[in-house]
């Protein structure tokens, strides 16, 4: 018959070894869900990780197992179960290394979910609480992109700069770089539509006006020469002269108009010799709808070339998202 303190050692030995069994096998599941992870495996993840958190024994891996879920979650687009497991976290695991990377996937999470203002408050509290974290300029790029989405484009603009400025290796340094290209062009185009429309509006005015002064010369004439029917010859050269003096001003201010219409890119240079006044009175109405073709296609050309950056900025924001996720998951 075994003695007493025997088996109670050999229990105690047998139970350690199940414990340690127990623990190994967590473990392995945890790094089995981290290595789905990183391979992008997302939805396989979930039920291992899950699994580790139903785990009595799994304790100490519990708080790696809750953010590596909203991670996932986040990363397969589904927010509303990521934010459960993100507050969870930040409720129940204040002292966990990953904490301060936590309450950053936070601050991204509202980004996501489009509650910018949110988002800006959280990453704020972020930087200030910690701010020797690695992901400090995310969150400033993050900060900047809540800033872009509110409309609050000067700000914005400040922190990409930023970005650019303080963080010079971070991974978001291209994307930064993008945004604050972007916001240039926007300006740009602004700038060159409030142009084009104070140029096309300026025309108009100027050809209303000069329509105008020409029927008032044309009801003028009428009257002179009604004039000069009954005058006698001293008035009839003085008569002449004003006349002429007037075709001369008029003449030299419509051709004056022209130039500055051409110069506009709104009428064809003046060819030498041709007439240099409106045909008709449907002319304003005429140019009213004449294309600025030069301008316009360099427009669209813009705004294709920006597209076409802006989905492969997409793509590499998913990428460089996935790398951040790779990253904290080491």
């Amino acid at each position: 018959m075994m003695h007493p303190k025997r088996s109670a050692l050999l229990l105690v030995s047998t139970f350690g070894l199940c414990a340690l069994a127990v623990s190994a096998q967590t473990s392995k599941g945890l790094s089995e869900a981290i290595q789905l992870f990183r391979d992008g495996q997302y939805e396989k993840a979930i039920p291992v990780l899950h699994a580790v958190i139903s785990d009595p024994a799994a304790a100490a891996q519990k708080p790696d197992a809750y953010l590596l879920i909203a991670k996932s979650y986040m990363a397969l687009g589904k927010l509303d179960q990521a934010d459960k497991s993100l507050e969870f976290y930040l409720a129940n695991f204040p002292g966990a290394p990953d904490y301060p990377e936590a309450l950053y996937q936070k601050g991204r999470l509202l980004f996501l979910q489009e509650q910018y203002e949110q988002s800006i408050q959280v990453l704020q509290q972020f930087l200030t609480t910690y701010p020797g974290s690695p992901l400090v300029s995310n969150a400033w790029f993050w900060v900047g992109e809540s800033l872009y989405n509110l409309g609050h484009v000067d700000e914005a603009q400040k922190i990409y700069q930023k970005v650019l400025t303080d963080f010079p290796a971070s991974v978001k340094v291209e994307a930064a770089q993008y945004k604050i290209s972007l916001i240039q062009l926007q300006k740009k185009q602004i700038e060159l539509a409030r142009l084009l429309k104070w140029s096309h509006e300026d025309f108009l005015r100027s050809l209303e006006e000069f329509q105008r002064r020409e029927k008032t010369y044309e009801q003028a004439i009428e009257v002179y020469q009604r004039k000069l029917a009954g005058s006698g010859a001293d008035l009839d050269q003085k008569t002449i002269a004003d006349l002429r003096a007037e075709l001369a001003r008029k003449t030299a201010e419509a051709q004056g108009l022209s130039a500055k219409l051409a110069q506009l890119g709104l009428l064809p240079p003046a060819v030498p010799g041709s007439s240099t006044l409106p045909a008709e009175s449907g002319a304003a109405s005429a140019a009213s709808q004449a294309p600025l073709p030069d301008r316009l296609a360099e427009i669209e050309r813009r705004e294709r070339l920006l597209a076409i950056k802006e989905q492969a900025l997409d793509l590499k924001e998913k990428y460089l998202a996935a790398q951040e996720g790779s990253e904290a998951a080491k």
